[in-house]
């Protein structure tokens, strides 16, 4: 049973840790912009 729920709990893991990291990259970047507007755009 647990070789069969490990990988599922790994997954699961990584996919909510990634999406914990994307969102505080995406608001590290809204800061950023209402900080600097226009001069991180290329």
């Amino acid at each position: 049973m647990t070789q069969k729920w490990l990988p599922r709990l790994t997954v699961i893991s990584l996919f909510l840790l990634g999406f914990q990291v994307s969102a505080l990259y995406f608001l590290l970047a809204v800061l950023l912009l209402n900080t600097h507007h226009s001069d991180i755009f290329w």
